[in-house]
């Protein structure tokens, strides 16, 4: 199972893979052993009722082993076991501590083992989370009147330490509740006040989460797939939509990696705002599917993730590979065949995240990423890591790259799959050994710091010559850096070949040069100097030592205030009174400033943006009214190198209805609220840094 927090903003997600039991196979026909020595589990047969007004799920199982000896199940330390019986005879059993212990050593020959257990799951579900990069809300299982979401993480059902070869599930839920897990539709019916449903999987991969709701069901084939909507009454209107994107994306993806692992894919309605991808359905929150632009960013990763993450899953002892592989097929491809413009914005985002995001204190190896727990782990594991499939597919070509993706998918499918998996691949497909390259990537925190330096151009009869260094301060890397020269009808280009702190480069044009450029298309993974950054949201998430100023036409409550920081990740910001706060104080640190400041600590407005006592013009249009909000980032006109922020609701009802959609707008420099939701959304330019020499 994947979980994946939905950036209701830029439709990122986020996957953990939590199965830390399970051994799961690369070839289901052949019996491997348990961990522990324990017996393989032939199969899994789950029959349960859901009870959501007492919170309460009900049922047996019964888990076919091998063999007989010691077996140990997992089973949430809240439940009641009523009764364990192998082949209809009681055995003495201990559940402690959340697993529960049988001995089958007198047993001869496959066993069935059945269990009878109950369990109540009833977390609560916030309203208004302060952040989106928490992947869980704090919801592990919850069966209520809204919905049901059982994730595979409460174990709410008796987990054996084995991934079964087979598994089926029967739900009974009240009429007008629909259940949906892991697996092909068997049986559905509505029948005497009660609602069944059956699923088996053919290819059980991972532990079962299971959802159900008040949903409206819609049906369609794609060949043997079966195609889903399960929609709350609100949404059912979405369902063609999304059927006819996960025909477009499954059929897409099929041909490039090959056949969709599983027997159906459904998209499901979750009653909390999340962005679950699980083997065979997504799970989206209800605010989440109604977002116009999810269906062709986060929708698409999600259904990637049915190769990548579900059908495979990451070897988590060695890190998780499949947040940035899904990121640079899904969320990053799809950019690429819009245009080579969208693609290289897309990969600058990456670099800025980054270096906005990853504070030193909070960077790590690629290796380590097991899953996105906040925003500086999701621009390593998301980012770097799609930076680094971008920079192996450059490498060895575009052909190489996909084939050894099929060649792991062939391999691997319904098992799991390491970094060093895709290390071989890469390197069979490409012809060369790719280790070295990418082992520095993926065990090295950071990344390098590059600049031009020595940069002269002169003139030798009709040509022009251009020469300088690509610096890069230790530690170094290895890597091939694009330089390219611009003239005023000609440019030309070369990689550099960098592994050490300076390595000299000529290039020749015929007309005079006019600009030296560095990674001008974002090719390689770097750390961006502050001086490349523009001022964003995301550079005030990643900024230390916030100081926030409240002015006296701050029109947001404290608790407003404190919310929005805590969404920033400032929660410990200092807060002053703009009449309190000393000069020195203002210039040496990152400020949000809170309702409009007096002139001289006002931050630089770009020419669309203008700033009066109770309203403000954005692009030539006066707001004024009480549902209308800016938030503005620009460099701190005290502080050269840091930033301010100017939050600026006109009403206090403005401030707590959009306080905590700001966050999810992380690239942005400034941010227009207003009629409900986002009205206008901009970036300023950064400055050229030391990755662009102008030349007179």
């Amino acid at each position: 199972m994947r979980f994946s927090p939905m950036s209701v903003s830029e439709g990122r997600s986020y996957a953990v893979s939590i199965f830390l039991f399970c051994i799961l196979f690369s070839f289901p026909s052949i019996l491997l052993a348990a961990p522990g020595g324990a017996s393989p589990v032939l199969r899994q047969e789950l029959s349960i009722s859901l009870q959501p007004e007492k919170h309460l799920v009900a049922g047996e199982t019964t888990v076919t082993l091998a063999s007989p000896g010691k077996v140990e199940l997992f089973l949430a330390p809240s439940a009641t076991v009523q009764r364990v019986s192998v082949h209809s005879k009681k055995v003495p059993f201990t559940f402690h501590g959340g697993i529960l212990s049988v001995d089958l050593g007198g047993t001869e020959g496959p066993a069935a083992l059945t269990i009878a257990f109950r369990a109540e799951f009833n977390d609560q579900v916030a309203e208004h989370p302060s952040s989106s990069e928490e992947p869980t809300y704090g919801v592990s299982g919850a069966i209520t009147s809204r919905g049901t979401f059982l994730g595979a993480g409460s174990h709410w059902y008796p987990t054996p330490p084995a991934v079964p070869l087979a598994r089926s599930v029967r739900v009974e839920a009240p009429a007008g509740t629909e259940a949906l897990t892991s697996g092909r539709r068997i049986s559905h019916e509505t029948k005497g006040g009660v609602s069944r449903s059956e699923w088996a999987e053919a290819h059980p991969v991972g532990e079962l989460s299971l959802s159900a709701g008040p949903y409206r069901i819609a049906h369609r084939k794609l060949g043997e797939i079966d195609l889903y909507t399960y929609f709350y009454p609100d949404n059912a209107s979405l369902s063609d939509r999304y059927l006819d994107a996960a025909t477009r994306y499954i059929t897409f993806y099929s041909a490039l990696f090959g056949t969709y692992p599983f027997e159906k894919f459904a998209v499901v309605e979750n009653f909390f705002p999340t962005g679950y991808g699980l083997p065979s359905y997504t799970l989206l929150g209800s605010t989440v599917i109604r977002l116009p632009f999810i269906i062709n960013t986060s929708f698409p990763h999600e259904i990637a993730h049915s190769w990548w993450g579900n059908g495979i899953e990451a070897d988590l002892e060695t890190g998780n590979w499949s947040e940035g592989l899904v990121t640079y097929l899904a969320d990053y491809l799809l950019k690429e065949k819009e245009s080579p413009q969208e693609a290289r914005e897309y990969r600058l985002q990456i670099l800025s995240d980054y270096a906005s995001l990853v504070t030193p204190e909070k960077e790590f190896p690629l290796r380590r990423f097991i899953g996105r727990v906040d925003s500086a782990s999701r621009a390593i594991g998301y980012g770097k890591g799609a930076m680094l499939f971008h920079m192996v597919r450059r490498k060895i070509g575009d052909d190489p790259f996909f084939q050894a993706l099929r060649e792991v998918r062939q391999k691997r499918m319904y098992g799991t799959a390491s970094w060093d998996d895709f290390i071989a691949a890469f390197s069979r497909a490409g012809g060369k050994d790719l280790a070295p390259f990418m082992k520095q990537w993926l065990e090295r925190p950071g990344g390098p710091k590059l600049s031009l330096a020595n940069a002269t151009r002169s003139r030798s009869g009709s040509q022009w010559q251009v020469a300088g260094t690509v610096q890069q301060a230790r530690p170094t890397f290895e890597l091939e850096v694009p330089v390219r020269v611009e003239g005023e009808r000609e440019e030309t280009g070369t990689v550099v070949q960098v592994a050490a702190s300076g390595n000299p480069f000529t290039l020749s044009t015929k007309t005079p040069p006019s600009r030296l450029l560095l990674d001008p298309g974002a090719e390689v993974f770097r750390l961006l100097s502050q001086a490349e950054l523009p001022p964003t949201v995301n550079r005030l998430k990643g900024a230390r030592g916030v100081v926030t100023v409240v002015t006296k036409g701050c029109r947001a409550k404290p608790e407003t205030l404190k919310l929005l920081l805590r969404s920033l990740d400032q929660g410990d910001s200092i807060v002053l009174y703009e009449e309190n706060a000393g000069r020195e104080i203002l210039a040496a640190n990152d400020l949000l400033i809170c309702g409009e400041p007096a002139a001289g600590l006002l931050p630089a407005l770009p020419r669309e943006v203008s700033v009066s006592r109770g309203t403000f013009t954005v692009q030539g249009e006066e707001f004024s009214g009480g549902d209308d909000l800016l938030f503005l980032v620009r460099e701190n006109r005290l502080a050269p190198g840091k930033i301010a922020a100017l939050f600026l609701p006109l009403s206090e009802s403005a401030a707590d209805k959009y306080v905590q959609k700001i966050t999810h707008y992380g690239k942005y420099g400034y941010l227009l609220f207003s009629g409900g939701g986002i009205k206008r959304k901009g970036s300023f330019a950064p400055p050229p840094g030391p990755s662009v020499v102008e030349f007179e």
